[in-house]
């Protein structure tokens, strides 16, 4: 099963969650008031929670914040 990471907008600011493959995760992360600053944070949970696990880790984000994640990132 992959990891998942959700960026999603609220208000002003955007919101994060992620689960990990083993159960591991957490809801309602700060990730920035910006679509720049949200992307910089899921790059760096997807780097997180892909890195051990050999499904990967999949991105459900906003297209503002989508549009920042380098082709690289998307393949985890």
């Amino acid at each position: 099963m992959k990891s998942v990471v959700v960026i999603e907008r609220r208000g002003i600011s955007y919101i994060a969650s992620a689960s990990g493959k083993f159960g591991g995760g957490y809801q309602g992360a700060s990730a920035g008031d910006t679509a720049l600053e949200a992307a910089i944070f899921a790059a760096r949970e997807m780097i997180r929670y892909g890195r051990g696990n050999p499904e990967g880790v999949s991105l459900i984000a906003p297209p503002e914040v989508a549009d920042f994640m380098s082709s690289d990132l998307k393949q985890i």
